[in-house]
């Protein structure tokens, strides 16, 4: 029997929709540059149900709270992040649990200095990094700041590249399985 063969023997529905979920996200934030609501709250209570249903209930909750809690700060003082991508994460994480979670939004940063770096050269945008991170690090420091105009880049591609890296791969493992 193939590993495929046995991989696919193997995956169960909660980890389907997961991946259908980034597809939709990836196509409509490349397409509108938006996630939408329609998309990520039915799968965040979906999580939860599968959770619940297997028997676990907090596993999806807190899965969606590691994707609460390691997205909104970049979402509330620099706005690298938008709404969409963090509830992208909490979806995500409501679906495949905290550990997977924790490790793709790691993997999520870790990816997009480079990602954003290459959007915001290849746009011509490079002179806008540091006024937007002044910027940034005057919200979080509860300071008036004006508004610098920003670039948007379509984040669910780095988002699905580290669930994807997460799910597969032992990267960024600090500790043994949840």
């Amino acid at each position: 029997m193939s590993t495929v063969t046995e991989f696919l023997a193997q995956v169960q529905a909660h980890e389907v929709l997961a991946l259908l979920t980034l597809i939709a996200a990836i196509a409509t934030d490349l397409k509108y540059q938006k996630i939408f609501n329609k998309l990520t709250f039915p799968v965040m209570a979906i999580g939860m149900a599968w959770w619940i249903y297997q028997g676990n209930p907090w596993f999806g909750v807190m899965g969606l709270a590691v994707g609460f809690g390691m997205t909104f700060p970049a979402f509330a003082l620099g706005r690298t992040l938008r709404a969409g991508d963090a509830k992208l994460m909490m979806a995500v994480g409501a679906l495949l649990g905290p550990a997977i979670n924790f490790r793709a939004c790691l993997m999520m940063y870790l990816i997009s200095i480079p990602f954003g770096l290459a959007v915001l050269a290849y746009k011509g945008r490079l002179g806008n990094l540091l006024p937007a991170l002044r910027a940034g690090i005057g919200r979080a420091r509860g300071e008036e700041v004006a508004d610098v105009e920003t670039t948007v880049v379509a984040y669910a591609p780095v988002i699905g590249v580290a669930v994807i890296m997460a799910y597969f791969t032992d990267w960024l493992t600090f500790w043994g399985p949840l």
